[in-house]
């Protein structure tokens, strides 16, 4: 862990947000906790193209004891809010949290601790207390493949790794500026593989990304809330098309027969799961009709099942 007798680095908590303002509110209120000294970091947040987390985020700079800045940007996509908010900052180092996010106290002291370890560029922690893997797999593979275990694990000691998750990461401000910050070419819908992509470039100038399992967020994941979100073809449009970008531009033609492979898999799993969701709806048409003529069976009599002896 970080000497609290040394001076600490400077931190700009990013949070980009787009029309979640109760979310946000949350996400705040648990920066404003954190344990980190509270002369030593600030919080950004960007709103994507809405006004809505103006009067949330406006009442919690009455309340904080850090500093908290709103910035509105045209609807630009979660690459472009984040390299906003990293050009706003002037600190040592910027960490990002998801709008739909809470982080313990220790969250920032844990990255910027692992931060400090010699040739790291960057640090991630876990994104879920629920259902932890023993372990964690993050690995790039050819063709642009990522091998992950969700980022749930809490390995003994910190862990080196391919790529981090984007909603729970911190960078040293020189190493994110010296590769250009994030890619604002991913579609503003989908925002897909951008914090990958991040990570990739980094790697390939010699930084080296570490994870530490008590670096924890709980993490709402708020756009597979609705379920049909997965189904909408704008979005599964900018997704696929983000990947493709991912692959293509990093890995060159392996990328190319990555992307292939994907859509085929991708093609097949949609198959797969459209006949089933068609199934499951069939069901929740008609399962609720014997359940209905059962109940006014009993309705007249509606005593428990227990037999007396």
């Amino acid at each position: 862990m970080i000497d609290p007798q040394k001076n600490l680095p400077s931190v700009s908590v990013v949070v980009p947000t787009r029309g979640r303002p109760e979310f946000l509110r949350n996400c705040l209120e648990s920066l404003i906790r954190l344990d980190y000294p509270r002369e030593q970091y600030e919080i950004i947040v960007i709103e994507d193209g809405t006004e809505s987390g103006a009067k949330e985020t406006s009442e919690i700079v009455r309340l904080s004891p850090v500093p908290v800045h709103y910035l509105r940007i045209p609807h630009s996509g979660a690459a472009t809010a984040r390299n906003v908010g990293l050009s706003r900052s002037s600190k040592d180092i910027v960490a990002f949290i998801d709008d739909d996010a809470t982080a313990i106290p220790e969250w920032l002291t844990r990255l910027v601790s692992a931060l400090s370890s010699t040739g790291v560029g960057g640090a991630g922690g876990r994104v879920s207390p629920d259902y932890p893997e023993p372990v964690l797999e993050a690995e790039m593979l050819p063709g642009g493949e990522m091998k992950w275990s969700g980022y749930n694990s809490v390995p003994p000691r910190l862990q080196e790794v391919d790529h981090l998750p984007g909603g729970n990461m911190a960078f040293w401000r020189k190493a994110l500026v010296e590769v250009g910050g994030l890619d604002a070419e991913y579609t503003r819908r989908g925002s897909w593989r951008e914090d990958t992509d991040l990570c990739v470039r980094l790697r390939h100038r010699g930084y080296r990304l570490v994870y530490d399992g008590g670096a924890r967020i709980s993490h709402r994941a708020v756009r597979w809330i609705g379920a049909s979100e997965r189904f909408r073809p704008g979005l599964v449009w900018a997704m696929t098309r983000d990947d493709a970008y991912f692959r293509v531009k990093n890995y060159g033609w392996s990328g190319v027969m990555g992307t292939i492979r994907e859509a085929a898999k991708n093609i097949k799993d949609r198959i797969v799961y459209g006949s089933a969701n068609f199934l499951l709806i069939s069901v929740h048409l008609v399962a609720w009709i014997p359940g209905v003529i059962h109940g006014l069976r009993r309705k007249d009599n509606p005593q428990g099942s227990l037999r007396s002896e």
